[in-house]
């Protein structure tokens, strides 16, 4: 009688379980896509700048989902140092994304650093809740209207008050990731 009375229970709770828990909605999934724009600066003097233009459709993965995108909004954004010369370097390093009018998005400073400071762990860019409305402001307007295939957007780095020893020039190699999340439709 136990083991009768067990497999009924048994029983109405997987039954209960499978008719309360159903399958999930399978129709939409988030979906992170990293922006990374590279910078080079090489010189001799105490302050230079790289200026780049960019559209999301140079991006695979948003050129593979763009057509199935739900929203699209600011996640998160980072600086790297990927590699400089020489080891004795400091500068000031800025970075701004401006929309295509040129009008700022969100911009960041890093006074006097080694730039090796930002090569393991990056910096992260703390964002504004005014910068953040904005860009995505400027993202969900782009992405309505027909005439403008995807957003584009204008990348300055700028180093200044650069300082090294023992070599005639100085190099920076650094990053900029801007991660959207988006919601993709599976259909």
């Amino acid at each position: 009688m136990k083991k009768t009375t067990k497999a009924i229970l048994l029983v109405a709770m997987l039954t209960s379980l499978s008719l309360f828990n159903g399958c999930e909605d399978l129709a939409d999934i988030p979906l992170n896509i990293p922006i990374v724009v590279e910078f080079t600066i090489n010189g001799s003097e105490t302050s230079d700048f790289e200026s780049t233009s960019f559209c999301l459709n140079q991006y695979e993965e948003w050129n593979d989902n763009k057509d199935k995108i739900k929203s699209v909004k600011f996640l998160s954004a980072a600086y790297w140092t990927l590699d400089f010369a020489p080891d004795n370097l400091t500068a000031t390093i800025s970075a701004s994304v401006k929309d295509k009018n040129g009008i700022t998005l969100f911009s960041f400073m890093l006074t006097d650093v080694s730039p090796g400071d930002a090569s393991i762990n990056p910096y992260k860019i703390e964002l504004s809740s005014e910068e953040i409305d904005a860009f995505n402001a400027y993202l969900n307007n782009l992405q309505e209207d027909p005439t403008c295939m995807t957003p584009s957007f204008t990348a300055q780095y700028t180093v200044s008050n650069v300082s090294w020893s023992g070599a005639e020039e100085y190099t920076i190699i650094g990053k900029v990731e801007i991660v959207l999340e988006t919601v993709v439709s599976v259909d």
